[in-house]
């Protein structure tokens, strides 16, 4: 099976743009679902690297996209962004499922380069509170690094996306992030989640100003 090519769209636009930016997004986001190639679509708002609701960007919005013929996307970056950034990821590792099916189905065998990680879940009602009393430490743990949250609806769908500079660099924030440790030894447990993704990418090609926008 072929590896899909999983494309990151981020652009920044002026308050004044924002309507506007949403509904050239959703436009895409409906024509993108039409293609039989197309695996996964979606227009996603974003937050800081604090990854709460709190911390939302309204003026920088996400277009995510998976395609299974391993094709980029038709550009989207509407001619008014002050910024963007595009990159263009291979899957290596996933596990969970986004809206009932696996986005990613085939995976490369491995990467020496830079890696990322998307992780999105859709959190049950009760257990929001506690959930986002945790994200803090995590948050603190990722530092400065290329990073940002976002959602498909307030609260209860989030996920967040983080830039390594390599999978070793990834496997030693795991051994020594403690929250975050934590965290994941408590979520079988406790069963935050309806659903949940982990998936894990290798960078291909970057185009833009990605530490600007993933900041």
């Amino acid at each position: 099976m072929t590896v899909p090519l999983v494309t990151l769209e981020v652009c920044r636009v002026p308050a004044r743009d924002v309507a506007r930016l949403v509904v050239s997004g959703r436009r895409a986001v409906r024509r993108r679902r039409r293609d039989p190639d197309v695996l996964l679509a979606k227009l996603l708002a974003t937050t800081g690297r604090r990854f709460v609701p709190g911390d939302v960007r309204p003026t920088r919005w996400a277009l995510l996209t998976c395609r299974a013929d391993a094709e980029p996307a038709a550009p989207w970056t509407p001619p008014t962004a002050l910024g963007s950034a595009t990159l263009h990821l291979r899957p290596l590792a996933s596990r969970g499922r986004w809206d009932g099916v696996d986005p990613f189905p085939a995976c490369a065998d491995h990467s020496d380069g830079p890696v990322a990680v998307l992780t999105r879940a859709s959190l049950r009602a009760r257990h929001t509170r506690r959930f986002y009393a945790d994200v803090p430490a995590i948050a603190a743990e990722v530092g400065t690094r290329p990073a940002f949250g976002f959602g498909e609806a307030p609260l209860l769908r989030q996920g967040t996306f983080s830039l390594w500079e390599s999978a070793a660099s990834l496997s030693s924030f795991r051994r020594g992030a403690l929250a975050h440790r934590a965290a994941m030894r408590r979520t079988p447990e406790i069963g935050w989640y309806a659903e949940e993704l982990f998936a894990r990418l290798a960078v291909v090609r970057t185009v833009g100003t990605v530490e600007e926008l993933l900041s």
